[in-house]
Formats: C-alpha cells, structure tokens, sequence
C-alpha cells in the first residue's frame, strides 16, 4: 500500500525508514498501465461527450468508467428546462460536439425539446446508457487516502437505498447552473396562487387570461415573457436589474432570426456535401469565437456596441421614455449575461404588461407586496431568478479533513476552472471561471474531459498515486484572472451572477481570455503546476524491469528507423 499523499518522501529517507536500503524494483514492464476507476456525476451534455472520449481515449477499457445522474434520463438542462420559449441563444450549427455537427437542426436558434432529441440521439450512438446509472444521486464524497481514492455515497432515488461506491478519480459534471433555487423573499411559499420557477415548469398549468408576475430580467425570464404576454390577461414585471438585450449572436447567418428555419433542399445539401457544412460550420464558430475584443472595458468595439444596442433597444420599446429610464442599461456591454430576447422588449412594452422595478418587501397569499406598500394581485408567480452560483458543490467533498464546501464559502479558487487545491483526482466540468461567456461553449467542455483523461493516463502509467494542484499555482493564477479582469466588462458598474449576485465582486463567472486562449492554456496539463504522490516511495518505480510493453508484447523493435523515399511502415 502506497504512503500517505501529506507524507513527504524526503523526510523519510532522510530519517532512515527501515525499508530505505531494501528498495527492489517490481516485476513488470514499462508501460504497463495500472487499473483505474473513474466516477463522473452528471449526464448532461458534458457527460456524453464523456463516454465518447472514453470510448476514444481508453479503447481497451483498461479504465473503469461509470457516470451517477440524478435525473430519470440524460442531457441535464435540455431535459430540466422547459419553460415556455426555452431554447438555445446560441445558432445550433454551433452548439454540437466538434468532431460531428447536425445537417438537420430544423432552425437557426433551436428548443430545447430539438436540443434533447439530439442529445439523447447522440448519447444512444456512443452506447452511453452502458456507463449511466440513473435515478441515482451523489450524497458525498470523501478522500481515502490509505487506499488511494474516493469513496462515494449514492442514494438509488427509486428505491431510496443507499450504495457505497469508490474510484482513484472523480470528475464533477454537474455544470455551473444546475441548483436551482427560489428567491429570498419573505412569505413566498404562503402564496396561495400558482408559484413556478423557470427551472421546474408545470406544464400543465393554463395560463389563459390569467394574471401573471414574473421576477426577474435575465435569459429564462427574457425568453418567458414573450410566450406569455399574448396569452395572460395582465402581467406584471419585476425587473430588479436591467440587462442588455442585443441582436441575436452570429446573425449574419440568419437574417430572420427565430424565424429562419432550413429547408429541406438545405439540409439534405449539408447531409451529402460534407466539405460545403464543414465550411459552414467553421464560419458560424469563427464568428463566435471573434468577439472578445468586445470584452475590454475601453476597446473601440465595446463603445460601437453600447451605442448600437442602446438605440435598438430603445427602438423596439416604441421610445417610451418611462421604459427606457426602467430598461436600458448604462453599464458596459456584457457586464451582465447578454441575451438576444427575440420579442422581449416588445412584449414589456405592450398594453398589458406592467414593469416595477422597485423593490418587493415580501409575498402574501394574494400576490407580491411592494415596498411602497402596494399589493399586486396575480394568479400566478413565476420565479425567474436562476441557480446557485457559488460554484460550491451540493454535495460534501471531503480531503483531508476539510470541504470544498467550506474552502469556497467566500470564493470559489480555482485552478483554470478544472481543479481545487487539496482536492487529489478531483476534476470540475466547468467550474469557476469556465469560458461560459467568451465564445464557442462545446468544445470548451469538450477540452475539460480530454484533460481529465490525460491526467488519468499520467496516474495509469506513472506509478502515481494521487496529485491537485499547488496552493502557489492556484494563487498566482487567481491574481493573474484578477489583474487582467480589471480591465474587461464583467468587472463593470453592475450586480452579476458572474461576481455572484455583487455589484463589486471578484468575477467567479467567464475565464481570463477568450475561448481560442482557454484551449491553447489546456491544451496539456503543465505538471510542474501539481503536487504529486506516489504509490511508491521511488518515483520511478515505474520503470518496472528495464524491459518495454514492445519487448514483451511484441511489436516492431526498430520503430524509430526511418529511410527518405522507403514506402516501408
């Protein structure tokens, strides 16, 4: 049994351990790899990708891989969203996994029932429901540090029992807004009305000349508002931020908006014509990923774009002074989450719709009670108001003595989004700081399962028994992310859920660049970023018996001869 991962090597040698001068080398080859186990929550859009890259990188199943979803089914927000209007902002041409893209997405900007469909057409071609356990939920996790890996408490939702399982390494697939939560409002549950919130949508509620209040301005309200001011009778909009509504993203590519679908002629075009939709493809990513300069507080960019938002925005609210004072935001461009709100601005400024941006004291069981003492009467309260964005996980993560919970109860500290100082293989999909709001979303999360692999091949062959990053590397970062986040607009005059709901906070939110400067930054792990430990007191106890898996296993001893013009192999 391998060391401690806190005892340090050089202390025992020096301090004579008996076993010091006894050191024998082990009786295998170089490049045998050790078995492994990895545990993933979460099959989401993330955790899919997964059992592909799986499948990809450790053909030969030397890795044990298994994924805990608490969910009946899999793609997580695409099956958990579905309030009215739920779709992606984003065109769909760019919203698919980078090695296979989707001829026949129906529209530019797709729903969410289209987003599920295709998931889960996706997840069934790579066999993802061999690695999936569902209706299973993660309670725990706490880091054994004799045997080397995790030991995991999973409760089986159908049956309510409990399962103990283990792993050397565990990757969090969870995502970054995945905890829904009400809002902090006195008396909310004695409304005696409907109350939803935009992440657990009752469908079957009726919603026909009804009266509705909505709270919050941000993409789920912002996309709800529209499908419901139509139907309702009155609506009354609470707007306690204001948020920039912008045309849609990549929109040269589609000129109708929300209302531009592909023919059939096109699709089947795309289907046969492989190099013509990679070529389309490649432009509607290029055009996502050429923004950031946007980002910078001061760019030539950020003031055209103020200025040509401000003007549409106050456009399609028909000039209504009283509207636009409510609405129009005065902080940078992207201080806050941007969103395309096809009809929002319209809806907010139609005949019956109301918009309080004053604050609400507290709820009864008539409806919302203001704080100037007025009482708005509604059939129904949709809460609008989002997920926990702490980044602490919802879960215990034990090391050591300590929780994760607790290290990131005042801010969450990264290293590069994926990983936590004092957290041995334990690896985060889109954790603090995650390229979320800087470009192409996909093949970012993509990169983070190829680097959690890569280390789970660095620990298979290189007698490694655990490794996190330094605190050193974890701090220089976080002043790195800090200085340069100065000058960039999420450090702007407004409240964000990038700083954690704080007008002043530091930004946990987008990475410290753009998308293209986040894969090439985790393109590799840099290793001399880690604290490792190994199994052996000898780190190159890998090296086994001076022999290689070639010699044992057979293959060509001369593979490094090469002959210009030799058509050999």
């Amino acid at each position: 049994m391998g060391r401690s991962c806190n005892t340090n090597v050089r202390d025992v040698v020096e301090n004579g351990d008996a076993n010091t001068s006894s050191y024998k080398y082990p009786q295998r080859y170089l490049g045998q790899a050790r078995s492994i186990r990895i545990v993933m929550v979460g099959a989401g859009v993330t955790g899919i990708a997964a059992v592909k890259l799986y499948k990809d990188t450790f053909p030969d199943r030397e890795v044990e891989f298994l994924i805990y979803e608490k969910n009946h089914d899999i793609t997580g927000t695409w099956l958990e969203n579905r309030y009215p209007g739920c779709a992606c902002d984003v065109p769909a041409h760019a919203y698919s996994y980078s090695w296979e893209g989707n001829p026949r997405w129906s529209r530019a900007y797709v729903g969410a029932t289209e987003l599920y469909d295709y998931y889960k057409r996706r997840a069934s071609q790579y066999g993802v429901e061999e690695f999936v356990r569902l209706n299973h939920r993660i309670t725990a996790i706490n880091w054994d540090d004799k045997s080397g890996k995790w030991t995991i408490d999973v409760t089986d939702l159908k049956t309510g029992t409990s399962i103990k399982d283990e792993a050397e390494i565990f990757i969090n697939g969870a995502g970054f807004l995945n905890n829904w939560r009400w809002p902090d409002i006195a008396g909310l549950h004695d409304f005696k009305g409907k109350l939803l919130h935009s992440a657990n949508w009752d469908d079957s509620y009726e919603f026909q000349n009804k009266t509705v209040a909505i709270i919050g301005s941000g993409s789920s309200a912002i996309q709800i508002v529209p499908q419901l001011q139509p139907v309702v009778s009155h609506m009354t909009s609470i707007n306690r931020s204001k948020t920039w509504i912008t045309p849609e993203f990549a929109a040269e590519f589609a000129p109708e908006g929300r209302t531009a679908f592909f023919s059939e002629i096109q699709k089947d075009n795309w289907e046969r014509n492989k190099d013509e939709y990679l070529q389309y493809r490649k432009r509607i990513e290029s055009s996502m990923n050429n923004f950031f300069s946007m980002q910078f507080k001061d760019s030539e960019l950020q003031k055209t774009v103020f200025e040509n938002f401000s003007k549409t925005m106050k456009e399609r609210l028909g000039h209504n002074e009283d509207l636009i004072k409510k609405l129009v935001p005065d902080f940078e461009v992207g201080c806050r989450r941007i969103t395309p709100g096809h009809g929002y601005l319209e809806a907010l400024a139609s005949h019956n719709v109301t918009v309080r941006t004053d604050p609400i004291a507290g709820v009864t069981a008539e409806g919302l009670k203001m704080a100037d003492g007025s009482v708005i009467a509604v059939d129904a309260i949709i809460c609008a108001t989002g997920f926990d964005t702490s980044y602490r996980p919802s879960f215990p993560v034990v090391a050591f003595g300590k929780d994760l919970r607790d290290l990131w109860q005042d801010e969450p500290k990264s290293y590069f989004s994926i990983a936590a100082a004092g957290l041995p293989n334990y690896f985060i999909m889109s954790g603090p700081n995650f390229p979320l709001a800087n470009g192409c979303l996909i093949p970012c999360l993509e990169n983070n399962i190829k680097y959690a692999y890569a280390t789970a091949k660095k620990i298979q062959y290189d007698g490694i028994k655990c490794l996190w990053p330094k605190q050193e590397a974890v701090d220089d970062y976080q002043e790195y992310k800090d200085s340069l986040m100065d000058d960039l607009v999420w450090t702007g005059s407004c409240s964000s859920w990038y700083k954690n709901g704080k007008r002043d906070g530091k930004v946990w939110g987008p990475w410290s660049g753009s998308s293209l400067h986040y894969l090439e930054v985790m393109s590799k792990p840099r290793w001399e970023d880690y604290e490792i430990r190994y199994l052996s007191r000898n780190r190159y106890d890998f090296l086994g018996n001076g022999r290689t898996r070639l010699e044992i296993e057979g293959g060509d001893l001369a593979y490094y001869i090469r002959e210009p013009g030799a058509t050999l192999v």
